[in-house]
């Protein structure tokens, strides 16, 4: 029996507390996590051609935003479906990402779980397994 490798998602924020607490999450749903402190370095880990099956990035970065970020990834890697965390529901940011496409903070592991798997094309069943103990 064949086991499907699970999804490598490629976290994006500037705060490690948030981004350590964001990938432990990621981890404890089954999914691989890479993790970059900004929009540079996260093209830089895409342009060495990693494996990534989704992005999430804040969208409130200093230096480059997420949904900067977003619109390149978009031109490197067409297809490669993108997360946008956000604090605040801006309503231009909303219109131009897709509310699909948003998780709102504070997120419970319930809602980024059900943004995941809709964005890597899962069924939105609402149902959350965590593979901790």
């Amino acid at each position: 029996m064949s086991h499907a490798s699970p999804a490598t998602i490629l976290l994006v924020n500037d705060d490690p507390a948030v981004r350590d607490m964001t990938a432990a999450m990621l981890e404890d749903l089954g999914y691989g996590v890479i993790e970059a402190d900004d929009g540079a370095a996260a093209l830089d880990l895409l342009s060495k051609g990693i494996r990534v099956d989704l992005m999430l990035a804040d969208f409130a970065m200093p230096g480059m935003t997420g949904g900067e970020l977003a619109v390149a990834v978009a031109e490197r890697r067409p297809g490669l479906p993108v997360l946008l965390v956000m604090g605040n529901a801006d309503e231009h940011a909303l219109k131009a990402v897709g509310e699909d496409r948003v998780v709102l903070k504070p997120f419970r592991t319930e809602d980024l779980a059900r943004k995941v798997r809709v964005a890597l094309g899962g069924p939105d069943s609402g149902q959350v397994v965590s593979l901790r103990r």
